[in-house]
Formats: C-alpha cells, sequence, structure tokens
C-alpha cells in the first residue's frame, strides 16, 4: 500500500451493530458490556490507536471520521445518547418482526456503500459485529481496495474474519478498550516479529489470511 507512504493520516468510518456486541458482551462481562454502552469514547479511543503501527508503520495516525451506531430503541434506549454525546449517529432499528429481528444489517449495508463514494476518501471500513451476514460486504470494500477492521465477538465464521483486512481480538478490546486506563499507552502495542511463530495465547492479532502487508 505504497499510497500511504508520507502521509501522516488515515480516514477510517466506524459502523457499530450494537445489539450483536452489547449481547455478547454481557453474556461474558457485564460490567463491561454497560462500559461499551455507556462510554463509547474509551473504545473509540483505543481503536484509534490499535495496530497502526502494525498496519501502517510510524508515525502515522487514525482519525475516526464518520461514527455510526445501529441499535434497537426498544430494548437499548438508555444508551443512546452517550453515543450522541460521542459524536455518533445514531440510526434506530426496531424491530420489524415477531421474533425482534430488525434492519441493522440492511441500514448498515447501505451506509458503507454509500460511503464508498462519499467526497471523504474513506481509506478504512471498521466494523463492530459478529454477524457472518456482513462477509459479502468485506469482500466488496476489499474490491475497492479499502481496508477492514472488524470486532468478531463470539464464534466467528471463518469466511468472515478471512474477508477482512485485521481482526479485533474480543479479548483484546474487552480488556484493554473497556477495564484498563492506560490511555495513550494503548499504541505501544508490539509488532509481531517474523520468527519464530509466537506461542498459543500469546500471538498478536494478526491479518487474515491472505491479507497481509
Amino acid at each position: 500500500m505504497a499510497r500511504f507512504t508520507g502521509f501522516d493520516e488515515v480516514y477510517s468510518a466506524l459502523y457499530v451493530d450494537f445489539d450483536n456486541i452489547y449481547t455478547r458482551f454481557l453474556e461474558a462481562d457485564p460490567d463491561a458490556a454497560r462500559t461499551f454502552g455507556i462510554a463509547p469514547y474509551r473504545w473509540v479511543r483505543w481503536i484509534e490507536n490499535h495496530a497502526l503501527r502494525i498496519l501502517y508503520g510510524e508515525g502515522v495516525r487514525r482519525r475516526i471520521l464518520k461514527r455510526m451506531c445501529y441499535l434497537n430503541p426498544q430494548r437499548y434506549q438508555e444508551f443512546r445518547n452517550p453515543f450522541i454525546r460521542s459524536a455518533f449517529q445514531v440510526v434506530d432499528c426496531p424491530p420489524l418482526t415477531s421474533r425482534g429481528k430488525t434492519s441493522t444489517d440492511i441500514h448498515l449495508v447501505m451506509d458503507c456503500m454509500d460511503d464508498l463514494s462519499h467526497t471523504t476518501h474513506f481509506d478504512e471500513f471498521i466494523i463492530l459485529s459478529g454477524d457472518a451476514d456482513f462477509t459479502p460486504l468485506l469482500i466488496r470494500l476489499q474490491e475497492h481496495a479499502r481496508r477492514t477492521l472488524v470486532l468478531s465477538v463470539g464464534y466467528s465464521s471463518p469466511a468472515y474474519t478471512a474477508a477482512a483486512s485485521w481482526r479485533i481480538r474480543e479479548d483484546w478490546f474487552l480488556q484493554q478498550s473497556l477495564k484498563d486506563d492506560r490511555g495513550e499507552e494503548f499504541e505501544s502495542e508490539p509488532a509481531p516479529q517474523p520468527a519464530p511463530a509466537a506461542k498459543p495465547g500469546q500471538e498478536d492479532d494478526d491479518p487474515a489470511p491472505g491479507n497481509r502487508w
């Protein structure tokens, strides 16, 4: 990606499938789940620094210029204002069926496709969702030479993670962005060494297979 040579900023757009992420975090760690909902500025700051040196080299910063959150207002109304105060555009996605199916998926996909032709050329599309239905979207974004970061929670489809440029590990996100108070120290995340391979449980986040830079 020589186009980044000499540049010091990466323009990013962030899309949050709130129901998907919050439900998973609620199962894993209720306290962290609540922090995710009431203090989005904390984990947004962490994402802005996450894996920058590994992906782009030294001297680069990530600017999240667009922030979108899709949530069910009937269940998660209390989290709406914290996201608005953190500069998110909140899209209400109430249930459309008796089984509670919402329109989050289609709203998120349409917004991503519209943003491909946005006057601001977004270099990255960051999607916080473990929903494998977004796999075709990731592939389409890749075809347009955009990098994609995903936070895949719970069980992640191999196809979904393979279609992303970079996978944010759930355990790192929970611990570092929602529990730790280390501020800018997140930027000092070590780059992976070429050899030997890291031992299980000690490896850094890796770009998805076939998508290394």
